[in-house]
C-alpha cells in the first residue's frame, strides 16, 4: 500500500469516526430530552394522582356526613319538610 492510500484511509476514517461520533451524541442528547420530558410527565401524573386521591377522600368524609341522621334533618327543615309525627303533634 503506498503512502498515498494509507493518508487516504486514514483521512476516511477520521472522517467517518467523526460522523459516528456526532451522530451518537446527536441521539444521545435526544435521548436525554426525551428523558426528561417522561420524567415531567411521570411527575405530572403522580401529583394529579395524589390530587384526585384526596377529592376522592373529600367527597366520601362529604358523603358520610350527608348519611347522618341530623345532617338529613337539618336539610329536610331547609327546605320545609316535616315529619308526619309532627304534623300530628301541631294538632
Amino acid at each position: 500500500m503506498t503512502e498515498e492510500k494509507k493518508k487516504n484511509l486514514v483521512t476516511a476514517s477520521t472522517a467517518m469516526s467523526v460522523i459516528v461520533m456526532f451522530l451518537l451524541v446527536v441521539v444521545l442528547v435526544y435521548q436525554l430530552v426525551a428523558m426528561s420530558v417522561k420524567k415531567n410527565e411521570k411527575q405530572n401524573l403522580i401529583d394529579e394522582i395524589a390530587r384526585l386521591e384526596q377529592e376522592i377522600e373529600d367527597g366520601e368524609a362529604g358523603v358520610e356526613l350527608w348519611q347522618q341522621k341530623w345532617k338529613i334533618e337539618e336539610r329536610a327543615r331547609q327546605l320545609d319538610y316535616v315529619y308526619k309525627k309532627d304534623k300530628e303533634n301541631e294538632k
